[in-house]
């Protein structure tokens, strides 16, 4: 039933209702009584819709998608479109924001459900992409920590570690990639090396994995990884801290709402109503007929059909012969040349594509790196494919991973044909010569492509493929950020059974069931094999 109707029908019963309203016609130039019965019965109609719609309506309101400031203390501000303003909590920020904080302030910033960005003093922070499977920010100046949950699972059924999306942190002379669950505290101070100090779990900086209780400080073209007691904290770690335990507080603290309670008790499944703030996505399944199709592009990559004809690479891009790629200092690009060959670009790097179709591809390196990697390939039915540096080329003879630098071809797994001779695994071309490779990958774009998934996953299925569905799949079925009336802040609620547990201690052990049952056979997992050539990663804590 329409409230709204029911008012109107009331209105249109008394002519004289409007005119009632502007001067009045009863005693001391109060309402008649008329008016007040009317006035009566509309309020007692408006109450009973109100409590009929709050019981018909038990779901709850939440978010997945986007980054939102959750707590500030202190002098906050944010930048858009060259104005300033207060920072409060529940703000939706967007893309190219600037988050300022005064010295002794912090904010905390809601990422991906289950992540959390806290901000120090005295720091500048740009959001640079806020897309749940492209979080990337820039730490201009100071210090932040980001907090990444754990999942504990309850049944055999699961691996101890499942596929995550990668936060990119970049900092003015170096990246931080962090997809696994942990505390990772972040500083990058004007004419000073940026410093990674890990409390709990595995970050990578300038290719190498940088484990629990140990610091990371830029050193030139490398790193210096040395030990800490993670008992020592300054000001801004115990407020994160706190912040950690008030918001796994918070979550228990669900159990005692009303609407969850009730539902218990009935034995109902509880739900939730969440915006979809994103644009749809294709599925991993479908596969362009048409080589290049751009899986994957930062900003900062760019194509031109016509020299110096620069234009964003985007999902809809349809690159054709001839055409340039390239990408700027942080940015990466990966495109599926065909069903289950993906190359990838790699940061401050130009690519040429001499061919690009069904019947051969030839891609020349022109400056910086790329990346072949090849989970099928049939001699018989496959294009020829070419990969060409400044002064060398070779033709792609089987599955594998291939690294294409302007100076040199990398075959770490398959096979090429090189001036009619044949080059299998782990050999490095430059110019006319042959030679061991180097197994140890130690850069950033290594680190990256492996991320999105390398050689064969099974049964001639991609790794890329298969990664990009489970990544898909646990987003959908992790949880959501939810209010609780009363707060001003958002705190985690898983959607299923299984526990989230905070690196800082303490489990969100409040969780929502969808309205839709649980596919087991969606909900699959992928231990992550450790990167060749380096150490071997912790687990979750």
């Amino acid at each position: 039933m329409n409230v709204g109707a029911i008012v109107g029908a009331a209105l249109r019963g008394r002519p004289s209702f409007a005119a009632h309203l502007i001067r009045g016609t009863g005693g001391h130039g109060g309402p008649p009584l008329q008016l007040l019965r009317l006035w009566l019965v509309v309020a007692i109609v408006l109450s009973s819709f109100s409590i009929i719609a709050a019981q018909e309506d038990q779901g709850f309101e939440g978010f997945m998608h986007g980054i939102r400031a959750n707590a500030v203390n202190g002098d906050v501000n944010y930048r858009r479109n060259d104005a300033k303003f207060p920072l409060e909590p529940g703000l939706k920020l967007e893309k190219g924001d600037f988050i300022e904080t005064s010295p002794n302030a912090h904010a905390e910033l809601l990422l991906q459900p289950g992540n959390y960005l806290r901000v120090a003093g005295d720091t500048e922070l740009q959001i640079i992409n806020d897309e749940h499977d492209r979080m990337r920010l820039k730490l201009n100046r100071g210090t932040v920590t980001i907090e990444i949950l754990s999942k504990e699972n309850l049944g055999s059924f699961y691996s101890s570690y499942e596929a995550r999306y990668l936060i990119r942190l970049l900092t003015p002379d170096a990246a931080v990639f962090m997809g696994e669950p942990g505390v990772f505290r972040i500083s990058a101070t004007p004419n000073r090396p940026t410093e990674l100090i890990v409390r709990n779990g595995s970050a990578v900086m300038r290719g190498q994995h940088v484990k629990a209780k140990h610091r990371a400080v830029v050193s030139k073209e490398n790193i210096t990884i040395t030990e800490i007691d993670s008992k020592i904290e300054d000001a801004f770690d115990v407020w994160a801290r706190e912040r950690a335990e008030s918001l796994v507080r918070t979550n228990k603290e669900l159990k005692k709402s009303p609407a969850w309670s009730k539902k218990q008790k009935e034995g109902q499944e509880a739900s939730v109503n969440v915006a979809e703030e994103e644009g749809p996505t294709s599925s991993p399944l479908i596969v362009s007929a048409k080589p290049g199709t751009v899986n994957f592009a930062d900003e900062g990559v760019e194509f031109s059909h016509k020299a110096n004809e620069w234009q964003a690479l985007t999902a809809k891009t349809n690159l054709q012969t001839g055409d340039h790629l390239r990408t700027d200092a942080n940015s990466f690009a990966e495109l599926e040349l065909f069903p289950d060959m993906h190359f990838r670009l790699a940061t401050s790097s130009q690519a040429v594509f001499e061919q690009l179709s069904n019947d051969a591809v030839s891609v020349k390196i022109v400056s910086g790196s790329a990346i072949l990697d090849v989970a099928r390939f049939d001699r018989k039915k496959a294009p020829q494919i070419t990969m060409a540096g400044a002064s060398t080329s070779a033709t792609i003879a089987e599955s594998g991973n291939y690294r294409i630098d302007v100076h040199a071809i990398t075959v770490r797994d398959g096979k090429v044909t090189f001036k009619e001779r044949s080059v299998g695994a782990c050999r490095t071309i430059m110019g006319e010569a042959v030679s061991d490779c180097d197994k140890k990958r130690s850069d950033d774009f290594d680190y990256w492509s492996y991320y999105r998934g390398e050689g064969e996953y099974s049964n001639g299925f991609s790794m890329a493929g298969f990664m990009a569905k489970v990544r898909r799949a646990r987003f959908r079925l992790t949880g959501f950020w939810f209010q609780l009336p009363g707060e001003t802040s958002y705190t985690f609620v898983p959607f299923t059974s299984e526990i989230y547990r905070s690196p800082y201690g303490g489990n969100y052990s409040t969780a929502l069931m969808p309205r839709r049952r649980l596919n087991r056979v969606n909900r699959e997992v992928f231990r992550t094999p450790r990167l060749p050539g380096t150490k071997k990663i912790p687990s979750e804590p």
